[in-house]
């Protein structure tokens, strides 16, 4: 476990490294070390501390490695094209359906461009009947756009994203794509157009036989990995309760439907006396439950956490097969090394974090508690089938409380980070919920499956269904205990490092060692009072800015919500409906056709604090007169180098910076003249940039 902590140290010290090292250095390093590991090693002498320095230098090179082999070229700037390619992905969500194309042909190439220097891969919003799928070669017109970039520093990074998946373009299509003659294509498309039919037919039997609405939609989602029909409000109620996760395809339903099968077949082959005494049923049994492992994965879509949960679920029927215990911390860290030697990248998907956070946590207390002393065991009582029956109940309670106490905490602390947001009364939730979802909805959702082929997939669907109305009803009942719909202010990256290491310093540390982290929460907790958001943002283009008023208020410079503004306002621990509320007056700014100047002030701000005064010009004109007077200038256009203003982001660094926020200096600290001043700003791309964001 500690080995997979140096990995992915190794991995995340490549990623924020402020320039791209060179990779025959890292290259070297690595086999330097591997030959001074390896020679250690048959001599006996491989300390622990050099394992764990090899492992974090492997991190490194295996990133840095992941990144030399899906760089591709990306589009510079938007741009309307002709492509032909074959159909590679096809996603449905709640805005329409979008195609992945692996790119051909381009007609009509501008001047700078060729074949060669083109995207390979874009991915393309279609209209709502577009029938094409993963396999088909099609020809679309569409306005194509670079990957954008963060929309505040530390914020989300599709740009990031899509360079590992090796998407050069995003944009929309005008109009239907259309047909075109490409040949066949390949085995590995014609299989996956294969499976993705099957998802596809089996949600669409799932909706036919439960009848639209967000039942079948939410059953969908939990069997074949398909979310597109289930309505935001329903989506909404089960993250305000905190049952948001069994959306994702992960260890319980993976343990659910492999562990069914186990327990069927073992169950079947018992009923042979044959079976019983000649043959070993336990991995016989095991044997179909890792077929049945398969199969799921291949149906739910391959998430992250489902492949970890896959391989997880692998290593304990493996074990069973092989004589060993293979739910340990062991088989967690193998399930990580395996992914992140697949993708490094992952180490950075909240989805990847969250799930091995809480696996993490989960596993190393109940070992923990198999692990007690026997003197502390209680004496076994002799009672009678009613007390045997209450303490069986109370043990399930318990350990249905511990487990969502333990796994709340460990996906709280950072999906806070990414998404802004907790569930207040998530445990209460999961309370209720959870042995639904545990005794009704997935079994009968494994049986469903099971019977489907033979038409007989009626029953154990309705069955489900109840369950999961019933499912629904508890989390909107959830959600409705109280005012708060869990959006917080967005903790900085370093105090949610500090404290996801204290609580792996808490579960994974022996015995009196476990004080050791109250280190690094002490810190998070220093850490946490110490940061603030920022006074200002400001957008990667265009004139969308956020500036704080006279009393400390975040006020947003648009004309209507997206993506940005949401971003901004989660950092402030505000929901996406505050928007019209937070709103910038016109004492606060001044637009025409030559520009905006708007009037930025600390959150603490004084009566006698005069404004910091920010400039967004779009002339000459306008520019010449900002440098005079404005502190800070933001525009596309050239600015020359005698100009005043104390920070100026020209169109040049804007492109090579993106996303900017700047924090002004208390009130108190500021200079004799009262004119508010910038403590320091950071950017959401560094200089040079990195091969994601070039």
């Amino acid at each position: 476990m500690w080995a997979g902590f140096a990995f992915a140290a190794g991995i995340a010290i490549y990623v924020l490294l402020p320039e791209e090292p060179a990779f025959f250095v890292v290259s070297f390093l690595f086999a330097a070390c591997a030959l001074f590991v390896l020679r250690a090693y048959r001599q006996s002498r491989l300390s622990s501390f050099g394992a764990m320095m090899f492992a974090m230098i492997a991190g490194l090179f295996f990133a840095d490695l992941r990144t030399t082999i899906v760089d591709a070229p990306r589009l510079q700037k938007a741009r309307t094209f002709s492509v032909t390619g074959r159909v590679i992905d096809r996603e449905v969500t709640q805005r329409g359906p979008r195609l992945t194309i692996a790119v051909r042909d381009v007609a009509d190439l501008p001047g700078g461009f060729s074949q060669t220097s083109f995207p390979h891969r874009i991915r393309v919003s279609v209209p709502e009947k577009t029938v094409f799928g993963i396999g088909d070669a099609v020809t679309v017109r569409a306005r194509l756009f670079p990957p954008s970039g963060p929309v505040r520093p530390g914020g989300y990074d599709f740009s990031f994203r899509a360079y590992f998946e090796r998407i050069g373009a995003t944009g929309f299509s005008y109009g239907m794509p259309e047909p075109a003659d490409l040949g066949k294509a390949s085995l590995f498309l014609n299989a996956k157009r294969q499976l993705a039919d099957l998802r596809q037919g089996i949600s669409r039997r799932i909706g036919n036989l439960l009848g639209a609405g967000d039942r079948s939609a939410l059953a969908a989602a939990l069997l074949v990995g398909d979310r597109s029909g289930l309505s935001p409000e329903s989506e909404e109620a089960l993250r305000q309760a905190g049952l948001a996760h069994i959306l994702a395809i992960s260890g319980l339903h993976m343990a659910l439907f492999a562990g069914g099968t186990y327990g069927v077949f073992l169950m079947l082959l018992s009923l042979s006396q044959t079976a019983a005494l000649h043959y070993p049923t336990h991995r016989l049994a095991a044997g179909a439950a890792l077929v049945a492992a398969i199969c799921y994965l291949a149906l739910s879509g391959g998430s992250v956490a489902t492949q970890r949960s896959f391989i997880m679920v692998f290593l304990v029927f493996l074990g069973i097969l092989t004589g060993r215990r293979g739910l340990t911390l062991r088989s967690v860290a193998l399930a990580g090394f395996i992914l992140l030697l697949l993708a490094p990248e992952r180490l950075f998907y909240p989805g990847f974090q969250m799930s091995f956070a809480a696996v993490i946590c989960l596993v190393a207390v109940y070992d923990a508690w198999r692990h007690r002393r026997p003197e502390r065991l209680p004496e076994e009582r002799k009672a009678g089938p009613a007390s045997k029956g209450l303490q069986f109940i109370f043990r399930w309670i318990f350990g249905l409380f511990l487990t969502a106490l333990i796994a709340g905490t460990a996906t709280g602390l950072i999906g806070t980070y990414h998404f802004g947001r907790i569930a207040p009364f998530g445990i209460v939730g999961n309370m209720l919920g959870m042995p639904v979802f545990s005794l009704i909805v997935m079994p009968m959702g494994v049986l469903a499956l099971i019977l489907m082929p033979l038409g007989l997939a009626s029953l154990p669907l309705k069955a489900m269904a109840f369950g999961l109305e019933l499912l629904l009803r508890i989390a909107e009942w959830t959600a409705g205990l109280g005012a708060h719909d869990g959006a917080v202010p967005v903790p900085d990256a370093m105090t949610t490092l500090l404290a996801v290491a204290a609580l792996f310093g808490l579960v994974l540390l022996p015995g009196k060692r476990k004080l050791f982290s109250a280190v690094p929460f002490s810190a998070a907790v220093v850490f946490a009072v110490m940061s603030r958001p920022p006074d200002i943002q400001i957008a990667d283009k265009g004139q969308i800015v956020a500036a704080r008023d006279d009393g400390g208020t975040l006020r947003l410079g648009a004309t209507r919500a997206g993506f940005v503004t949401d971003n901004w306002l989660q950092v402030e621990g505000l929901p996406e409906t505050a928007f019209k509320g937070h709103l910038m007056t016109g004492s606060q700014f001044a637009c025409d056709g030559k520009g905006c100047v708007f009037r930025a002030y600390p959150g603490t701000s004084t009566a006698e604090t005069e404004p910091l005064l920010l400039a967004l010009p779009k002339k000459p004109s306008a520019l010449a007169l900002d440098c005079r007077f404005a502190h800070v200038i933001v525009t596309d256009l050239t600015v020359p180098d005698d100009c005043g203003a104390g920070l100026v982001i020209d169109s040049r660094k804007r492109q090579m910076l993106g996303a900017i926020s700047i924090w002004l200096m208390p009130p108190e600290t500021v200079s004799k003249s009262h004119h508010a001043e910038i403590a320091y700003w950071e950017a959401a791309k560094t200089s040079p940039p990195r091969p994601w964001h070039r």
